[in-house]
């Protein structure tokens, strides 16, 4: 962007450049530029700063002129601002700003309506029901049709369009307008603002437009009211001429269609120089009719509100969440746990962040990940699961024997145990490499859809990005981090580690394989550690000897919590794994962690030695 805002700074940077150039007879005098006068001859008359807070800010001290060095430009090559602004522009070569542009049609320019001067019923509904003075009416040249105001939007002496509003409401007590057919969209009032104003009001309709200017402020109508899109379709064509602004007051209604309309004109034209007017009343002619005085309207316009983007708030506006973080209520959802009762409470999975489990090939980091999504749906939890190296059905035969806490149920168990899970899950089914973009429409139909807040990719080196591409690794994490915070969930990202080797330790933060801000722009690190070696001193032992027991009360698997971003707790715990229902447990749960209860249906029979329903 470029508006004059963009301009004036970039000349600031460059104030000397720029007053060498417009008035090459001066010379520096300390922190100064001196010249005669703004004619360029010698002197001492005209100052211009060249550096700090005021660079570019001149006075000359003899006419008691004065500005910024868009004023100066004007004066000294004789231009208006809106030529000064092209020429400043071509001088420091920046590309003027375009807005989105439909394909072009050509306009048709409206015949010259037939109408008179306001004398009859429309000065009268005007002046007296409207309070609007005759000068302002004849300033913006508004025409009586009978009962109808004709207002004609003239730009640079030309008629662009014309509107026809009647005085009279129609039977349903609507307004009833007319404008012409064919014509270009623009703006109502442009013959009342000064050539070198910096400043203007935007209005939703004409006779608010005439209502400022009956208290001393040059002010424009958008053409087709409030809202947003298509409403506001006259900025295309008048883009390049409002860029001359330096602060844009807008002043539409003062309800649901004023504040849409707003945030539109605001959006596009630069919410650093577009200002929202609060008035008391529903728009300025009300204002003016209930007799409100120009120096409170004056003081409205002065503090005209910003317009700042989504997402840019004061720190006080937090209050309650950051109370909320140190006092949670009860019951209040923070994010989901894991079900081992050593760290449940220390370890939290936070809508708008992005968890990467980690570990060496098979240490378990997709089967510890996947008991833990059962017991998240358990918490209410839904999830969508995008296991690209494991086919739906297989994924599924594991939490089913996670969920049913069975080694082999029965097909009856099976369903009822899918049918549990059915209610927190869903799947994408596809295995093999998934580009990233892809893959986020799909979560993000089911999260529109289905209220999914939690989301698993198993794993990073299936979304088609090679090993060695650092690049595209952190593009993905980007994307991965953006889209969480957008649509406030939580994505689980499964990445291997770096060192492969059994007995290369437990993981950290620096061992997710690949690109350093993998794990850099991650919330949360678990890194899965499988104790290979106590896995085969426990077979090598004899059954329930004491060699065997003791070797059974040491953990088997280090879960390691590496980084918790948004958490007071980091470090190891020690799990131990069930081979049988591949379920894990912690030493808080080992006299318990078999009776972990899901709410399945209870089947009707098992087989002989089957497992039995909890």
């Amino acid at each position: 962007m470029s508006d004059i805002t963009v301009i004036k700074r970039l000349l600031s940077d460059r104030a000397q450049q720029v007053a060498e150039m417009l008035l090459p007879q001066g010379r520096r005098d300390g922190q100064e530029w001196r010249v005669g006068s703004t004619a360029g001859e010698k002197g001492q008359s005209l100052g211009v700063h060249l550096v700090g807070p005021k660079a570019g800010v001149w006075t000359d001290f003899a006419t008691s002129e004065g500005g910024d060095l868009l004023d100066l430009w004007c004066a000294a090559r004789g231009v208006t601002i809106a030529e000064a602004l092209e020429q400043a522009r071509e001088w420091l070569g920046v590309t003027r700003p375009q807005p989105y542009r439909e394909p072009p049609r050509t306009f048709q320019r409206p015949a010259k309506p037939e109408c008179v001067r306001p004398k009859d019923a429309v000065r009268m509904f005007l002046t007296e029901d409207r309070n609007i003075p005759h000068a302002v009416i004849e300033a913006y040249c508004v025409g009586e049709a009978g009962r109808w105001m004709v207002f004609p939007y003239l730009r640079d002496g030309e008629l662009i369009m014309v509107k026809h509003e009647c005085i009279d409401p129609d039977a349903a007590g609507k307004k009833q307008i007319r404008s012409s057919k064919d014509t270009e969209d623009c703006l109502f009032g442009w013959q009342v603002v000064p050539v070198g104003a910096r400043e203007i009001i935007i209005t939703e309709g004409e006779k608010d437009a005439l209502s400022w200017f009956a208290y001393g402020h040059p002010a424009m109508s958008v053409p087709r009211g409030g809202g947003k899109g298509a409403k506001q379709k006259w900025i295309e064509s008048e883009f390049d001429r409002m860029d001359r602004f330096e602060r844009i007051c807008i002043s539409t209604d003062m309800d649901t269609a004023g504040e849409e309309a707003a945030e539109e004109i605001a959006g596009r034209l630069g919410r650093h120089r577009c200002f929202r007017v609060k008035l008391p009343l529903k728009d300025a002619n009300e204002c003016l009719m209930e007799g409100i005085d120009k120096t409170l309207m004056d003081g409205f316009l002065k503090d005209a509100e910003g317009l700042d983007p989504d997402g840019l708030r004061h720190a006080a506006d937090f209050t309650g969440e950051v109370v909320q973080l140190f006092y949670p209520e009860p019951g209040h959802h923070v994010g989901y746990g894991v079900p081992y009762g050593k760290i449940a409470d220390k370890i939290s999975f936070r809508p708008g962040e992005v968890t990467v489990w980690t570990g060496s090939s098979g240490a378990g980091k997709s089967q510890i990940l996947s008991d833990c999504a059962v017991h998240w749906i358990s918490e209410g939890s839904r999830l969508c699961i995008s296991s690209l190296e494991m086919k739906p059905a297989q994924t599924l035969k594991r939490m089913v024997k996670q969920a049913s806490n069975v080694d082999r149920p029965t097909q009856e168990y099976i369903g009822l145990t899918l049918s549990y899970l059915d209610q927190g899950l869903l799947l994408y089914d596809r295995v093999g490499k998934a580009g990233v973009e892809g893959l986020l429409d799909v979560f993000g139909y089911a999260r529109a859809k289905y209220g999914c807040d939690q989301f698993i990719i198993d794993s990073l080196m299936r979304l088609g990005i090679a090993g060695d591409d650092y690049t595209g690794q952190e593009r993905v994490m980007f994307k991965l981090v953006d889209w969480a915070l957008l649509h406030d969930v939580h994505v689980h990202l499964v990445a291997h580690a770096r060192k492969g080797e059994r007995d290369a330790g437990v993981q950290g933060t620096d061992d997710v394989k690949g690109a350093m801000e993998v794990g850099g722009n991650a919330a949360n690190i678990l890194a899965v550690w499988r104790n290979r070696r106590h896995e085969e001193d426990v077979k090598a032992a004899k059954a329930d000897s004491p060699e065997w027991h003791e070797l059974n009360e040491k953990p088997g698997v280090i879960l390691n919590v590496a980084k918790q971003r948004h958490g007071d707790f980091e470090g190891r715990v020690g799990l131990w794994f069930d081979q049988e229902t591949y379920r894990y447990h912690s030493s808080y749960d080992r006299g318990s962690w078999s009776n972990r209860h899901y709410r399945i249906e209870q089947p009707k029979t098992f087989a002989a030695g089957e497992g039995v329903m909890f």
